[in-house]
């Protein structure tokens, strides 16, 4: 089973660009993800009824344009694979005319809300009926490694924290999208962006957000988020003009 969502962009989700927030797309994403599983009837809410909840262990986004102020967007989205502990749930991003432009893989596990460990998928006695013989649109989330390079101090706060107790997936990408310059975000036309999303950050936790210079090249950058030699997120972005 697949299901389309439609999302229109307020003045409230635009940057400067006048274009959506690289995080509120995200966003926008990750509520197409939750109101398809709640139709499938193993969303949140109904995980929460037996002490479990999803987590997004790993994203991909392609977008060939971000959307601008008032326009409406459809995201289409379907599950093409289950393993024990990984699920993988597949995007495309349209625009009001149809046109495609964007595209998304992510991989979720579910964990238990009182051990915090990984649950096994195979509880999920729908699963079988909500697959699609659809392969994932774009290159599956790619492995990030460690990297050096200017880094900057950053404590977990409230408005940090999710419905989970722990830091919001796209809280990650705010951060990361701070240090980029306003003229690289202003000029970019496109991007892929991959992340890993490695352990816990909670409330009061005292991280260092890292860019990697290596790869600020055309467009190109890589960010490790650690508290002390703990990774807690990995990413890298490359945009293009």
């Amino acid at each position: 089973m697949a299901g389309t969502y439609s999302y229109k962009i307020e003045p409230r989700d635009i940057d400067v660009t006048r274009r959506v927030r690289v995080s509120t797309m995200g966003e926008l994403i990750l509520q197409a993800a939750n109101d398809d599983a709640d139709n499938l009837g193993f969303g949140v809410r109904d995980l929460n009824l037996s002490n479990a909840s999803w987590v997004l262990s790993r994203l991909a986004i392609e977008m060939r344009r971000l959307p601008q102020r008032h326009e409406q967007i459809d995201i289409y989205t379907w599950v093409s694979d289950y393993g024990r502990l990984v699920t993988t749930r597949n995007m495309t991003v349209s625009d009001a005319s149809g046109a495609e432009i964007g595209a998304v893989v992510t991989q979720w596990a579910m964990i238990d809300l009182e051990t915090r460990r990984p649950r096994d998928l195979s509880a999920l006695s729908s699963k079988g009926t909500s697959l699609v013989d659809r392969e994932p649109p774009i290159e599956r989330p790619a492995k990030v490694g460690s990297c050096s390079g200017e880094e900057r101090p950053y404590e977990v706060v409230y408005s940090d924290i999710d419905f989970n107790g722990h830091v919001g997936s796209m809280k990650y990408v705010e951060w990361m999208i701070d240090t980029l310059p306003v003229e690289t975000l202003s000029s970019a036309e496109n991007f892929r962006l991959d992340i890993n999303y490695l352990h816990e950050a909670k409330l009061g936790e005292k991280l260092v957000i890292c860019q990697g210079e290596e790869m600020a090249l055309r467009g190109r950058y890589h960010f490790d988020i650690r508290n002390g030699d703990i990774s807690m997120c990995r990413a890298k972005v490359e945009m293009g003009r």
